[in-house]
């Protein structure tokens, strides 16, 4: 297995990323429960060779399948019926998980509403509350 590429010069070693054969569950045909077709893939993160703020990141993002304790990625894929191409699932799930944990957003500039904008809107919750109060109750002496 080759290093998985990731970015710009930013690649996880082969010997970082552990794939196992396991039995898949759900409905199959003759081979049902006798095949280990599914591929579960292990990413050790201290073993990526990244800087400390790469990594902190990583294991810093919000995903059920990055274990803090263990410092690795853990995904299960079993959609396909062949090992090699749910394998090869789960490495492009790895490579999406690690792409858009290392995402910086942009950061947001404060900004303020123009001088004519907010007197538009004092204007228009004005009217809106003058329509409001007419439909309170009406006065009505009997005449």
């Amino acid at each position: 297995m080759d290093d998985l590429h990731i970015r710009n010069g930013l690649h996880v070693p082969a010997k970082a990323i552990g794939v196992d054969a396991v039995k898949a569950s759900g409905p199959g045909g003759q081979s049902v429960n006798k095949t280990n077709s599914a591929a579960q893939l292990r990413a050790y993160v201290d073993a990526f060779g990244w800087p400390d703020s790469l990594r902190d990141r990583v294991l810093g993002h919000a995903d059920s399948r990055i274990s803090e304790t263990q410092r690795a990625i853990v995904i299960s894929v079993s959609t396909h019926r062949s090992f090699h191409r749910n394998r090869d699932e789960a490495l492009g799930r790895l490579a999406d998980l690690l792409r858009k944990a290392l995402h910086r957003r942009k950061p947001r500039r404060r900004t303020r509403p123009s001088r004519s904008a907010a007197r538009r809107a004092v204007k228009a919750q004005k009217r809106r509350s003058e329509i409001k109060a007419l439909r309170g109750p009406v006065e009505w002496d009997g005449r």
